[in-house]
């Protein structure tokens, strides 16, 4: 990736996340055909679980009728336009990462609820009757994107130039 700017870099990632999210949908749906058979047992704690969130995160907040579901597109892209614009300004490599996976993320999740009315869920670990939440390749690169943005919010380099003003201008 030597030569791309920043900005590239993160139009690539974001490109690659959507990318990788529609073709997990698609082997799921059209090729495994998981609607119809709505379970495969993968190991002892992972299975392919169909599932259609119509809610935000963790099937939370349900948009039921399409005044829900355009709202909550309208709301996502009005996030996935804020983080571009930070995108585009974002100094730092890790800082690029972060915001292209949860843009990237929200638009394959954005794509489904526009498309289908719901997003495609499909990846649950679970363990004996617990499971985690059903979820998708979408939500796991925004969760990434998250935890690196919070990683660099702490130990980013802006962080540690703060710490070191706060020691020079400590009057104690």
């Amino acid at each position: 990736m030597k030569g791309l700017t920043r900005f590239q870099l993160g139009l690539t990632i974001v490109a690659l996340a959507f990318v990788l999210d529609r073709l997990s949908k698609w082997w799921i749906t059209d090729i495994l055909e998981l609607p119809k058979i709505q379970m495969v047992q993968i190991l002892p704690i992972f299975n392919l679980q169909w599932a259609e969130n119509r809610g935000v995160s963790f099937s939370m907040f349900t948009a039921d009728g399409d005044l829900g579901r355009w709202m909550l597109v309208g709301v996502t892209l009005l996030i996935v336009i804020g983080l571009s614009v930070w995108l585009k300004s974002a100094q730092t490599r890790l800082l690029v990462v972060a915001l292209a996976l949860v843009i990237g993320g929200a638009l394959g999740n954005i794509y489904d609820r526009a498309l289908f009315g719901y997003v495609i869920d499909f990846l649950q670990f679970h363990v004996g009757d617990w499971s985690f939440a059903i979820f998708n390749v979408a939500d796991s690169c925004i969760s990434v994107g998250a935890a690196l943005l919070l990683w660099d919010s702490f130990f980013g380099p802006d962080t540690k130039k703060d710490r070191s003003e706060e020691k020079t201008s400590d009057p104690r």
